[in-house]
Formats: C-alpha cells, structure tokens, sequence
C-alpha cells in the first residue's frame, strides 16, 4: 500500500513550465507544494527557482523525488519522449507515484501511457485543462479529470490550487481528454466565426471596433468572441496568448475522433480547413486571433499585415 502523505508533503514534480505552466508553478510554491521542474527554456525555470522551486537536469531527474508528476507539454510525441524515450521519467517515478497529464493530447496517446505506466505501477490521471493564461495565472483553471477516484481524491489537493471548477468527467483515463476536445471544437469554430464576422462587417465598410463593442453586448457575443475579438481588433498577435498551432492541432484530434467514430462533423472539418489554411501562410506562432487575416483575405480586404 502506498504511504499517504499529508497533502503539503507531496512532493510535485512539474515538465513545461511555459506560458501555462510557469504559473501553475508559481500557485503550487505559493500554497506550500515543494516543486521540482525542468524546461528546455532556462528563463522560466530560473524565475521560479527564484520563488523557491528547484531546477533540475532532465525529466527522469525530476520523476526520482515526485510523488506526483504534472506534464504540461506540447503534443503527444513531447509526452510519449518525456516518459518513455531511454533515461524516461517512467523508469525513475517510484511505484506508487501519480502521473497528470494537464495537456491537450489524443485519447489514443493518454490511454497507452497509462497502460505503459501501469506496468511499472505508476497511476495516470487524464486532467486537461481550460482557462488559459489568465486562468492559470489566477489558479481559476476548469479541469476535466478522466481516471478511478481513489487517483483523483489523493491529487485533489493540487488540482484545487490549479483550477476552481474541478470536474471528474469519468472513471477511465481519456474520459478528460474527450471532454476538452468537444471544448476545443466549440473554442476553434467561434474563434473562426469570430474572425468571419468581423471581416464581413469591414467588407460592409463598418468600423470593426464599433462592431466588437456592439456585438460584445449583444446575444452573438460568446467568451471566444470577447477574448479573441479584442485582439483581432488590436491587431495584438506576438507574443501569442493562444498559439495557432495548439488549435491546429487540438482540431486535428477532434476531427480524426469523430472520423473513427464515424461522425460526420461538418463544421469542426471546414473550419480544420481553414486552420490549416493559416497555418500554411507560417502563422503557427502567432496569437489564433491571426484568422481575421485569413478571413480578411477571402473577404478581398487585401493583405493588411
């Protein structure tokens, strides 16, 4: 039986401190969690150690001292290198240690690292999250966890500084991940319908901040609509908030789901279209407000980077 610790003694063991996980970190230090980290990108990391978390050299050295172990990586193949790839955190997590996986991945991928996992008697909790920066920043995260509920009772106590609407959506690893992908279908279609309507207002030779303060107060409104308008007014793309490429990719997931399935998604497939469309033109690292351009280009608007 693994020795349950009093909350605050869990040691926390964090990969990917960026955008998100910088101040995921910066929460669990504040609350008292003792985090140990490790990021390719050394500015993050040291600006935490300076808040009391301590660096360390690979993933694998980061796993040797974690009870509980947070990834917050970019996409499958960042996940599957981090615990599996020779010198993994898999082979040097102790048994008994959890794994939560915070980031978008494939329900495919999340399964068969939990059942890897499993082999060397290592949970997994399927935790993805929503909310973004501001929403990491302010600990306010929405957390949708797939996994048995003895696993997620024991990593309460961290999920509950990271977000405050903290969901277990199922008892099985993936059920998170299928509940992010249906939010992430919902965020890239307003965000495209966003991008859409402005550039249809400007094609009607209307002011578009007019327009986004108008409709922002009206029933067309949405959060998308508020948040990523604003910045399609302001033409506030660098440094990005949101990465166009997490939506290409988070659309990829949901589109290749609902092909297994066989479920004709027919605006989630027109609107991967257009993502791609952008992603093609290399705004992969720009803000994914970036597809006003794109729908400014359709519109015949010409090219007004």
């Amino acid at each position: 039986m693994t020795e349950q610790k009093h909350p605050r003694e869990l040691h926390v063991g964090f990969i990917g401190v960026g955008v998100m996980g910088r101040p995921m970190v910066s929460n669990l230090l504040k609350a008292g969690f003792p985090c140990t980290i490790y990021d390719i990108n050394p500015a993050p990391v040291e600006a935490l150690v300076a808040e009391g978390a301590t660096s360390a050299s690979s993933a694998a050295e980061v796993a040797k001292s974690s009870d509980i172990f947070v990834t917050m990586v970019v996409n499958d193949a960042q996940l599957a290198a981090t615990l599996f790839e020779p010198g993994n955190a898999a082979s040097a997590l102790k048994p008994g240690a959890i794994v939560i996986g915070m980031s978008t991945m494939s329900v495919r991928m999340v399964r068969e690292a939990a059942a890897r996992l499993q082999e060397v008697g290592v949970h997994y909790l399927d935790a993805p999250v929503s909310g973004g920066e501001a929403g990491a920043t302010g600990g306010t995260l929405s957390i949708m966890v797939g996994g048995p509920p003895e696993v997620f009772e024991r990593c309460k106590p961290v999920l509950s500084v990271l977000g405050s609407n903290i969901y277990h959506v199922g008892q099985n690893v993936g059920d998170g991940q299928a509940v992010k992908m249906i939010n992430q279908l919902m965020v890239c279609v307003h965000n495209a319908v966003a991008a859409e309507a402005l550039a249809l207002g400007e094609k009607a030779g209307l002011d578009k901040t007019m327009l986004f303060e108008i409709i922002s107060k009206s029933a067309g409104n949405s959060w998308i609509f508020s948040d990523r308008g604003s910045r399609m007014v302001s033409e506030n793309f660098s440094p990005p908030k949101s990465a166009l490429s997490i939506l290409v990719k988070d659309l990829g997931f949901v589109v290749d789901t609902a092909n297994n399935m066989g479920y004709p998604l027919i605006l989630g497939s027109i609107t991967y279209q257009l993502y791609k469309m952008a992603s093609i033109k290399g705004w992969d690292k720009l803000d994914d407000s970036i597809m006003i351009k794109l729908m400014e280009e359709i519109a015949g608007l010409g090219n007004k980077e």
